[in-house]
């Protein structure tokens, strides 16, 4: 296994295998025709956003737009980061995260589906840094500001929910490697050089059984305990709001499951595949 970080001038790639549920999270759905639903993000995003999130609140059960729009921020921030990310971290690819370039399928739930028109191509070895830049400046930006205008919700809450969904992938691909904090050092430096997203999240090492594994710990709450629900109010195991015994106990729970998965197979390689003209 490579033991430098992807990215870096000479750094072989990493073989990440992560369990199957997982993986498909990762796939890049590429070479999107203009047909089958699929439409340029940004016209979906300046026409379509208010009705987006009215569906959204209303399949979620959400109890505000402000609820709404946090939650829309972080489903499409991890269906866009994570395949772009996955390409340069696994494939030493640049999968362009340019509004140009997205392609989105709007469906019932309110949360589109992401594809790009233009697959992952191999060129000159890019920073992971330069990559989330391009995420960051050149797609959520524009994002943040507009569901902060249209819904109310704090840009803090949002760029926390954008930073969540770039670390995870870091956190990902360590938990899936030999090394359960593989990534963590550089996704540090690149929170640390993201002013956006700099103490919305901490990342740290927390030992379980013989190994330090990276662990994501919230500084801000995405609001996803306030959907309407017929029992307790529920709260991500990571939450600022909980006691932090607690968010460690949710993690050691995650990282023993983590390990069943493993030591029965069910893993996945990483792939990357064209549309067959219909929106997934």
């Amino acid at each position: 296994m490579a033991e430098s970080v992807a990215g870096d001038p000479g750094t072989p790639y990493l073989d990440i295998r992560l369990p199957a549920g997982v993986e498909a999270r990762f796939e890049a759905t590429t070479e999107v025709p203009a047909r089958a639903g699929w439409r340029p993000a940004r016209t979906v995003i300046d026409r379509d956003l208010d009705a987006l999130v009215d569906d959204l609140k209303k399949s979620r059960g959400c109890t505000s737009r402000a609820v709404a729009g946090s939650l829309f921020v972080l489903d499409y921030a991890r269906r866009l980061s994570w395949p772009v990310l996955s390409a340069h971290l696994r494939l030493g690819a640049r999968l362009d995260p340019s509004w140009s370039n997205v392609r989105l399928a709007v469906n019932p739930t309110g949360l589109p589906h992401v594809g790009f028109a233009v697959g992952p191509e191999i060129g000159p070895a890019k920073d992971v840094a330069e990559v989330v830049d391009a995420l960051v400046t050149g797609h959520f930006a524009y994002l943040v500001e507009r569901l902060h205008t249209l819904t109310g919700v704090g840009r803090r809450t949002l760029w926390g929910n954008v930073a969540v969904a770039v670390m995870q992938v870091f956190m990902a691909f360590s938990w899936a490697s030999g090394d359960r904090e593989h990534f963590l050092a550089a996704a540090q430096r690149t929170l640390a050089n993201r002013p956006e997203m700099r103490g919305t999240v901490s990342l740290e090492s927390v030992r379980h059984g013989d190994q330090n594994w990276m662990v994501i710990w919230r500084r801000t709450c995405c609001l996803a305990f306030r959907v309407e629900t017929q029992g307790e109010l529920s709260y991500c195991g990571t939450c600022c709001i909980v006691e932090h015994d607690d968010r460690v106990a949710s993690f050691h729970g995650a990282a023993d499951r983590y390990i069943e998965i493993e030591r029965a197979g069910v893993v996945a390689r990483p792939r990357v595949h064209g549309d067959t003209g219909k929106a997934r």
